[in-house]
């Protein structure tokens, strides 16, 4: 299709050209060309003008013969080389006047010429109107025709009618043998020949010097006389100067030669096939930009063809050709845009209410489901279900794997139900039943989806068992997203009591309510300035000294009064606060420690999702910054859960952090089960023994660990905290071992800065 409107295009184009549709624009763009080319004239000719002064000075208009050969006989005298009237003489006048412009052209010698043209009669017939014989037996016709009918710009004469060859051709002979028309160069510039008022030269007060040894055409320029023709570059122009004109052209050898629309039409040809070839593999502004450079070449080449070898292009055709195939491009690529935007709004349409993988519903479609749901008399109960072990299969098995098997509990379900389930998360679906669907009640419908959901999945060469935990709500007095949530909260509470089934209950609802409060009043804390910072003491336990604090953060909400950290960080985690909430602890332990006289360190718990959230580095460093804290005496806690190890990124952030001069701590340290491969692949400069084992002791079991510890930092040049440090007993066997530092009730609870006489150099 995009083909054949091209086609059509280049044909519709060539055809206007042919019909002469392009000429206006042509003209215009050759006007500038040839005011691009301007050329001085030759200053051989003068333009003796009848214009509005010498009509009113004479009186009347004809002139009589008198006039003319009074104006002759002055012209002669001034030392004109040669005089052309391009004014009609073909009727008689008087004979005294005839006889008087008779004697003057005798005495001009024959370096007179009078004008002759061809025209049209009063019955349509073409007439040829030369001067009086006894005026042409003394002075040459020559022709001042045009050509044209006017209705166009003129752009040439012809050379010669009937053998009356052009007035430019008698004033040079040596042209050589003539073309049909003399194409004239406008870019000559007209402007620059000399004029005078015919009354001038009656009257004697023209400049003799003017006129010696020059060609004059004599002419009229007067408005009412009405002899105007338009013409390219200068607008308007009297016949007599467009003679002149035609005369410049061959005294410069620059008669031009009109190639037409020919030249500019195969290059359209040349452009528009390449824009069509580039379509694979450039956008439509990279195609215009060649089509521009394009353009603007052949401009160029227009003009350079005009001033160095007198041709003259049009060059319209190309634009029209070109630009035609760039919209027919760009129209088409909009086309294309909007099917493929369709095709993703309905992709989109499609998402938003399904879930790709599966081909279920989407929550957001369950809920509408339920919301439209028909309130017909029977009692509707919306079931959640985990399908355990689903999860491990993208793992074990890869994603495609999980995804059929995913494609699978869907289709199950779909089947047993009659409507679409959702997918409300990774592994748990939902679907709702109306009683008596499976017998009235809900074991035996619970019975038969287990049934169906635990039986084999044979998929791709593995056979794969999953096991299901139910938990439901009925709809008697909730809405959809209320109903949904109910179920939820009743899984679970399921999979918590490992119960196979668990229908949903007041009070399951109110730990979530209190959550939602939990939650609201967490988002207006920092607003409320009801954050503040304790500090826990770490000690040297060789010296005593007090080399280091922990600064931990408590809430108080004018309310809830005290909210327990195990309460709230949690909750900021997962709802992502947890990013403001850390860069003010940074922001104001390092600014509240900067201010005292003691020079320890200062630790700093880091979540791990202000890895993935937040920007840490930009904070610490902001933070320092705005303190003017050093870098070495802040500390980075982060604990083995965050599982940072896994993420490229969360690994240079730590050398980040460790190239800023700060030191990394690792928490919790002997918890997990890849501690060993963290020292290994991360920055850790300390490690904190995690006070399960501290507070065990004295236990062989944990003192093995605790030593092993201890020998494989002090190997690896790692700096030791114990925390949990409760006796004395627990501090001198921590000491006796080799453990650097010591964090626990023994050395102090967490505690406010004035508590703790932070303005002394040290503490024990």
């Amino acid at each position: 299709m995009r083909l054949i409107s091209v086609l059509v295009l280049v044909g519709a184009v060539l055809a206007s050209a042919w019909l002469g549709a392009f000429e206006p624009p042509d003209q215009e763009l050759q006007g500038q060309r040839f005011a691009g080319t301007s050329r001085a004239p030759s200053g051989d000719m003068v333009f003796v003008e009848i214009d509005a002064t010498s009509l009113q000075a004479v009186g009347v208009w004809p002139w009589p013969r008198t006039v003319h050969a009074a104006l002759l006989d002055r012209l002669i005298e001034l030392g004109a080389l040669e005089v052309v009237f391009d004014i009609d003489f073909s009727a008689a006048s008087t004979p005294q006047a005839d006889g008087a412009f008779e004697a003057a052209l005798t005495r001009a010698g024959g370096y007179a010429y009078l004008a002759a043209f061809q025209q049209t009669g009063t019955k349509g017939e073409i007439v040829l109107s030369r001067p009086l014989p006894r005026f042409e037996a003394q002075a040459p016709a020559v022709l001042v025709n045009v050509d044209g009918d006017g209705t166009a710009l003129l752009e040439s004469v012809p050379s010669a009618i009937q053998s009356i060859p052009a007035l430019a051709y008698a004033l040079v002979p040596q042209a050589g043998p003539a073309a049909p028309s003399i194409t004239i160069d406008y870019g000559i510039d007209l402007s620059a020949v000399p004029s005078v008022s015919a009354i001038s030269v009656l009257e004697g007060t023209v400049d003799p010097a003017i006129l010696r040894d020059k060609q004059v055409v004599i002419g009229a320029s007067a408005i009412e006389l009405r002899d105007f023709f338009r013409v390219p570059r200068f607008g308007v122009l009297s016949g007599a100067v467009v003679q002149i004109a035609a005369t410049e052209t061959l005294k410069a050898d620059r008669a031009l030669s009109d190639l037409g629309f020919v030249p500019a039409a195969l290059a359209g040809l040349l452009i528009t096939a390449l824009v069509m070839l580039m379509r694979k593999r450039f956008t439509v502004p990279q195609r215009a930009l060649v089509v521009l450079i394009a353009s603007l070449g052949l401009e160029l080449a227009a003009w350079q063809a005009l001033s160095q070898a007198a041709i003259v292009i049009d060059t319209m055709v190309f634009h029209a050709m070109v630009s035609g195939t760039l919209a027919i491009c760009f129209l088409d690529e909009r086309a294309r845009r909007w099917r493929q935007s369709r095709r993703q709004q309905a992709q989109l349409a499609y998402l938003a209410r399904h879930d790709e993988p599966s081909g279920a519903l989407s929550r957001h479609a369950m809920l509408e489901a339920l919301s439209a749901t028909p309130d017909d008399g029977l009692n509707r109960t919306l079931i959640a279900v985990r399908l355990l072990r689903l999860d491990a299969l993208n793992a074990s098995l890869g994603n495609e794997v999980y995804d059929m098997v995913a494609r699978e509990v869907t289709a199950r379900l779909h089947e047993l139900t009659d409507t679409l389930p959702a997918r409300l998360d990774s592994d748990i679906f939902a679907f709702s039943v109306r009683h008596g669907r499976f017998g009235g009640t809900m074991i035996p419908s619970i019975a038969m989806v287990t049934s169906v959901l635990e039986a084999p999945y044979d998929i791709a060469g593995h056979t794969i068992m999953l096991e299901t935990v139910f938990g439901s709500a009925n709809q008697a007095d909730a809405d959809g997203e209320e109903l949904l949530q109910q179920a939820e909260i009743a899984l679970a509470v399921a999979q918590t009591a490992q119960a196979r089934l668990v229908r949903y209950e007041p009070e399951h609802g109110q730990k979530i309510r209190d959550r939602r409060l939990l939650d609201l009043a967490l988002r207006q804390a920092l607003k409320r300035d009801e954050f503040y910072l304790l500090y826990q003491p770490q000690i040297d336990l060789k010296s005593g000294e007090m080399v280091g604090l922990e600064a931990l953060l408590r809430w108080r909400h004018p309310e809830l009064g005290i909210v327990s950290p195990a309460d709230f960080i949690p909750l900021a985690e997962e709802t992502g606060l947890i990013v403001q909430i850390g860069e003010w602890i940074l922001h104001e332990a390092c600014r509240q420690v900067a201010q005292w006289r003691w020079q320890g360190r200062i630790s700093i718990n880091v979540s791990a999702v202000q890895f993935q959230q937040g920007n840490l580095v930009a904070a610490v460093h902001n933070a320092l910054v705005a303190s003017g804290l050093p870098p070495h005496r802040l500390d980075i806690e982060i604990t083995e859960s965050m599982n940072i190890a896994s993420d490229p990124a969360n690994l240079e952030i730590l050398h980040q952090l460790s190239d800023m001069g700060v030191r990394i701590a690792m928490d919790d340290f002997g918890t997990g089960y890849s501690s060993l491969s963290y020292l290994h692949s991360l920055p850790i400069h300390k490690i904190k023994i995690d006070q399960s084992f501290v507070r065990n002791l004295p236990n062989a079991q944990s003192e093995v660990i605790i030593e092993t510890t201890i020998i494989m930092a002090q190997r690896l040049g790692k700096t030791v905290i114990a925390e949990g440090v409760e006796t004395k007993q627990q501090r001198d066997y921590l000491a006796s071992v080799g453990c650097d530092v010591g964090q626990g009730y023994l050395f102090g609870r967490p505690s406010f800065a004035i508590e703790l006489a932070l303005d002394q150099t040290s503490a024990a």
